[in-house]
């Protein structure tokens, strides 16, 4: 019985063996796939930072010439406003010379004064 005992427990020691040997080939292959996906991963950060720091300097050299570009506007928004005011100065100051009429001519006698038709065609 002894003998009986022994060989189910073989057989049992066995299959436990196989077992075990086929868990760790399991075990291996999802091992090998995680360093891999681990490894893809890594390569894929690595490409993210390399690209975010290409757009980091796109931004900063993009607000660099927004900031050269505002300053620039600046500078014509008030060249316009000086040439603005400027354009008003001298308006004003023609406008306020006063025009001289044209002197009469002593010689020349006064107009004739209008009859009723030439009124009426004038609109008076």
């Amino acid at each position: 019985m002894r003998l009986a005992i022994a060989a189910v427990f073989a057989a049992l020691l066995a299959g436990c063996s196989q077992q075990a040997t086929a868990d760790l080939a399991v075990c291996k292959s999802e091992l090998a796939r995680a360093q891999s996906d681990i490894a893809t991963a890594k390569s894929a950060q690595t490409s993210a930072e390399l690209k975010a720091g290409a757009l980091e300097q796109q931004v900063a050299t993009l607000s660099a010439q927004l900031t050269k570009t505002q300053g620039q506007a600046a500078a014509a928004h008030s060249k316009a406003a000086h040439a603005k005011a400027a354009v008003k100065k001298a308006v004003a100051e023609k406008e306020e010379k006063p025009v001289a009429a044209p002197a009469a001519d002593p010689n020349r006698p006064p107009p004739a004064p209008m009859t009723k038709e030439q009124r009426r065609r004038v609109g008076f």
